[in-house]
Formats: C-alpha cells, sequence, structure tokens
C-alpha cells in the first residue's frame, strides 16, 4: 500500500452516494466515524431493509484491474484514468447497466467547513432519478448531486457548492445597507416576503433591524399580474389602514414588504403571492414605458352608421342592432361567439346571411387580461383544428376564443370563462366568489362534484367552503326550451327535498345538481338535457367543416324525430348536435369521432 493510501485509510471511508437520508442522531454520528450502524429488526425482513436508512462503505480501488473493463464516475460521469477509485460492491449491478464502476475521490468527498454552513460536515449524496421529495438547494432545481447535513437538514447542490459564495449583498433598492450572510437557521419572518422560510439563505444587516431571504432580496420593482388592471410596485414603508392581499384574500402586514397599485387604488399583494408563476409574467417593468390597449385597437367593430357596425369576424357583410326583446324563439339561432341559443336581448344581426352575435359579445375588446392566466390574451374568431378546449372549464367549443398572446403559450378560454371577473356574484351564493389562492390544491365543486383546479372559493370566510367550477360558473341563469313558451331558471339548493323528473329523459333530476325549471308549467329538465354533453354544449352547428385527423367533419343539429344511430357507441345521439363524418357516418361526440378514427387505423 503507498502513501497516500495509508494516508486515506486513517480517516474513516466515505460511504456510498446512493445511501438514503437519516435524520436520526445515532445513525449520523455513526456515519461521521466511520462505523456502520447495525439496524434492529430487519435483518431477515427484505421489505424492511428496502425502505430502511442504510449505509455502505466504500472500497478504495488503488488499481484497475481486469474485473473493470470501462470505468466512468457515478457522479460525473468521466472516465476514470490512471487514478485510485472508490467503488461500491453493493451497487455493481446497478451501476452496470450505466456503465459505472466508481467513483472519484474529489466527487464524493464530504465537505467540511463550506461558508453556507461552518457548523457541520456535508455528505454527499447522488439521486438515480429525481423526484419531487428529493432535497432541494435553495436555488431551487432538483439536481442529481447534493450534499446534505442530516443534523439541520441543510441542503447545497453541487454546482452552487462550487461556485463563489456570495457573503454579501448590495441591492440599495431593498436595502440602503450592505447584507451579510447569515448562517444560523431559526424562525426569522423575511422583511420582504413576511414568511419564515428555513430552506432560503438569509441575509441580515448590522446596522439596523432588516432581514431577508437571497431570493427575496432580487424580487422586482414594478411588475404587472393577473388579478389587476394597473402596475404594481414593492413597498416596504408601513402604510396606515388595513390591507387585505388582491390574490390569497388574506390579510397584510404592513410591517412587511408588499406591492401596491400605482395608480393609487386601495389595493395590495403579498410579496409571495404577487409573484407566483400563474399571477406574475417574470418581467420587471421598471423604467419601461406603460403599454396600454388604445380603444381603436381593441375594438371589435367599426359603427357605420347609427345601429350598423362592421365587426372584425364577419368581414364581408355589415350587422343591424336587432333591439326586439319579445322575439319568437328559435332553437337553430346561435351567437357565434359564446355559442349559446339567442333567447331574448338586443342582439346584432347579418344584413345578408344568417351570422349573429348578442351585444355584449360583439362588444368584446380584441384583447384583455384575465385572471387566470398572466398573460395578455387575444379573441381569435378561426381556430386550427375547427374547435378549442377550454383551459378553465374542459369543455370544448367552436365559437369565439381567448388565445395567449405570447408565441409559445397555447392558453385558451371560451367566451363564457373569460367574462368571468372578480368578485363573481353567482345567484345561488350570498357571498362573492375569487379565483382559488392555491393552484397546488383539487376541491370539489359543489354542484357536479367534480374535481379540479380552477375553480372560485368563497371569499367571505374560509368556514363556508362553497366552491365553484367553471363550468358551473358560467351556465346560464335562463334559456328557452322549443317545447315551452317560459323561460327556464337555472336552480340549485343542496338542502332541496323531494324528487323532479326531466321532461325529455324522464330521469329523476336532482336539484342539488342544478336543473333548469319552469315554475308556470312545473318543467324540469337536466343541463345535458336543455343544454347538451357537457363537455360539447358549447359545440354549435356550423356549416362550415373542419378537419379531424384524416376525417372532414361538420357539426349538425340533431334534430330531427329519428336520432340517429352512432357509428362508433351505437347508441343512439341524444347530445343537441351530430357529427357528420359523411353521408352513412354520423357519431355522437367529438370522442367517438377519435375512437373511429382509432377503429379505421389500427382494427
Amino acid at each position: 500500500m503507498d502513501n497516500a493510501s495509508k494516508q486515506l485509510y486513517a480517516s474513516p471511508p466515505p460511504f456510498c452516494p446512493f445511501a438514503r437520508f437519516t435524520n436520526n442522531e445515532e445513525e449520523y454520528q455513526l456515519i461521521h466515524f466511520g462505523e456502520s450502524p447495525i439496524l434492529s429488526n430487519v435483518a431477515d425482513d427484505k421489505s424492511s431493509q428496502s425502505s430502511s436508512p442504510h449505509f455502505r462503505p466504500l472500497d478504495w480501488c488503488n488499481t484497475i484491474d481486469g474485473t473493470y473493463e470501462a470505468i466512468l464516475c457515478g457522479v460525473c460521469m468521466s472516465p476514470i484514468i490512471d487514478t485510485p477509485f472508490y467503488s461500491c460492491k453493493e451497487c455493481l449491478y446497478i451501476f452496470s447497466q450505466r456503465n459505472v464502476n466508481g467513483f472519484h475521490k474529489e466527487c464524493i468527498e464530504p465537505v467540511s467547513k463550506h461558508p453556507y454552513h461552518p457548523k457541520h460536515s456535508l455528505r454527499f449524496i447522488h439521486y438515480f432519478e429525481l423526484r419531487p421529495d428529493n432535497k432541494l438547494c435553495f436555488c431551487l432545481n432538483n439536481s442529481a448531486s447534493v450534499y446534505n447535513c442530516s443534523l439541520c437538514d441543510f441542503t447545497i447542490c453541487q454546482p452552487c457548492s462550487r461556485n463563489p459564495p456570495l457573503l454579501a449583498i448590495d441591492n440599495p433598492k431593498k436595502h440602503m445597507h450592505t447584507l451579510f450572510y447569515f448562517p444560523r437557521k431559526g424562525s426569522m419572518i423575511c422583511d420582504v416576503c413576511s414568511f419564515s422560510d428555513q430552506s432560503s439563505l438569509v441575509y441580515s444587516c448590522t446596522q439596523c433591524d432588516f432581514l431577508t431571504h437571497m431570493n427575496c432580496v432580487y424580487f422586482p420593482c414594478v411588475i404587472k399580474i393577473s388579478r389587476h388592471q394597473h402596475r404594481l410596485s414593492f413597498i416596504s414603508s408601513p402604510t396606515p389602514g388595513k390591507w387585505w392581499c388582491g390574490v390569497c384574500r388574506g390579510k397584510i402586514d404592513i410591517n412587511y414588504g408588499r406591492y401596491s397599485c400605482v395608480k393609487g387604488c386601495n389595493y395590495g399583494v403579498h410579496s409571495k403571492c404577487a409573484t407566483r408563476k400563474d399571477v406574475w409574467d417574470g418581467k420587471e417593468l421598471e423604467g419601461t414605458p406603460e403599454d396600454e390597449y388604445e380603444e381603436d385597437i381593441t375594438k371589435s367593430f367599426y359603427e357605420i352608421s347609427d345601429g350598423i357596425i362592421q365587426h372584425f369576424s364577419h368581414p364581408d357583410h355589415h350587422m343591424r342592432l336587432n333591439a326586439e326583446t319579445d322575439r319568437a324563439f328559435d332553437e337553430n339561432k346561435y351567437c357565434q361567439a359564446c355559442t349559446l341559443p339567442v333567447c331574448d336581448g338586443i342582439i346584432y344581426n347579418c344584413m345578408q346571411c344568417e351570422f349573429v352575435l348578442h351585444q355584449e359579445c360583439a362588444h368584446l375588446p380584441r384583447k384583455k387580461q384575465h385572471a387566470t392566466h398572466p398573460h395578455p390574451l387575444s379573441l381569435q374568431v378561426e381556430h386550427q383544428d375547427g374547435w378549442f378546449t377550454c383551459e378553465a372549464c374542459d369543455r370544448r367549443s367552436n365559437g369565439f376564443g381567448y388565445l395567449c398572446c405570447e408565441r409559445d403559450c397555447d392558453y385558451m378560454l371560451d367566451m363564457c370563462c373569460a367574462s368571468i371577473d372578480e368578485p363573481f356574484d353567482h345567484p345561488h351564493h350570498p357571498h362573492p366568489l375569487y379565483l382559488t389562492f392555491d393552484p397546488e390544491t383539487l376541491q370539489y365543486c359543489w354542484i357536479c362534484q367534480k374535481m379540479g383546479v380552477m375553480r372560485l372559493n368563497c371569499g367571505e370566510s374560509y368556514s363556508c367552503g362553497f366552491v365553484l367550477c367553471f363550468g358551473c360558473a358560467t351556465l346560464p341563469t335562463k334559456l328557452r326550451y322549443k317545447h315551452d313558451q317560459h323561460f327556464l331558471i337555472f336552480g340549485y339548493d343542496k338542502d332541496a327535498s323531494g324528487k323532479y323528473v326531466c321532461d325529455v329523459c324522464e330521469q329523476e333530476a336532482d336539484p342539488k345538481s342544478g336543473i333548469y325549471t319552469c315554475s308556470d308549467c312545473n318543467a324540469t329538465l337536466h343541463i345535458q338535457c336543455l343544454l347538451g354533453l357537457r363537455e360539447d354544449m358549447y359545440m354549435m352547428p356550423r356549416r362550415e367543416e373542419f378537419i379531424f385527423r384524416e376525417f372532414n367533419v361538420t357539426v349538425l343539429p340533431n334534430n330531427h324525430l329519428s336520432r340517429n344511430i352512432c357509428k362508433c357507441c351505437h347508441n343512439r345521439c341524444s347530445n343537441k348536435v351530430v357529427y357528420k363524418i359523411s353521408d352513412t357516418v354520423k357519431v355522437c361526440s367529438l370522442f367517438c369521432i377519435y375512437e373511429w378514427w382509432h377503429i379505421k387505423n389500427y382494427s
């Protein structure tokens, strides 16, 4: 054994970097003193061994013999050439799958007295696969190679550990004095974000009582978020009065940093809430001029004369205002924007064809900002596939839609979901509703009982617990039915008792799931019996064909006395529309079109 090997073995051998973590004090000490811990009660239980912490001392290989044909380091994946290396006998099979047989000494040796964590030594750990439950560095990158302190649960990735440490920060926009790294961990509240995050590096001011996370030092000064029409600027000084966050609806502590409206609106947002990815587009706007939408650019039509307009979606003909409110109901007349039947209200009729728009749909802006998306949205009339899927309600539509203006973002909303603003007032709930403040959670809608991420929550009190999905929030409050001269009113009552029977399908209708009723005729209809299948209720009949896969598809009204038999599912087409692929092939839904295509190509 040479002198280098003797010196190496004078210190405890490192453990395999693929060993699992431990927060046990005794096991941690055994690691650093070089003793392999003996796990009790698991010696004869293979399942217990697989889930228990295990530590494998590495063998020092001074020479390369015939056992190793091609040697790669399991950490840096570089060849091990003419140098001693570490190897783990228990991992040889795993290594062989990746042509890996060992580790460079410098790649896996523990780190002691690191400037970011000088109190304890850090042991190296490498992951075979990246998972959400892996230990994360303060940079929040899910790295495969990390150094970890089992006593403090401090983690730093290999790239950050090799970069020069940032021990002092000068950022006059956030604080007038130099900030210095504070290595001790504890429940310390950041003066910028008002949270205590022990996973982040902390910097403090030695001249005044100021403390901040490293990431919070670089929060932007001026931003634009999706929840407010004006820009917001960062404020650190106390402001009199009570403030409530415009995103999470929680109270804002004025002693900590926050964002407030630059135009003087009584609007504020927590720093963390304002910089969420689903709220902020990631752009710092300090020093950049405001890009206000000019009225002539965002306007959807030009007024030709009194009551006559030229709408951008129908450029070939002019449209005339029709203020008649008691017109006869025509079940085949749909608004080309929202795709809902034209029941009442003021509309615009094309002077030469059957193109119709509700007045409010005709006045929709060409561009708008919506609370569900951080980027501006642009009004779209034509769609590449002939239809699109709304991101908020997951329903398909062939009407107008709002598409994200960013080139690489395909986020799109249908007209009904794009019309929802905060606060949202629902006729069957006494409190205002707001877009959910936690996009990482799932909740059930009180009406349809479907679980979803995109939803509206009661803003009055968390104890209220009312949840409404976008699909139920955008259901029309009143509609007409061809066999009833009165309006059908949407109703929902979670405490309803008694039985209702749908006049169309003659099945039981539950008010707890929402129904349409006529108080004059005692008529009752399911939502799907009046509007069609939930997924396809915004697909309206159109003369124009669209291409789905290689099929030319036409959407036709399903209003004949004898219903078609779907060529895919072989059920009668009960939806309000039917999809024609050819004169002999008609299917009941877009799902059945896909299934028909799959049968034709793979059967």
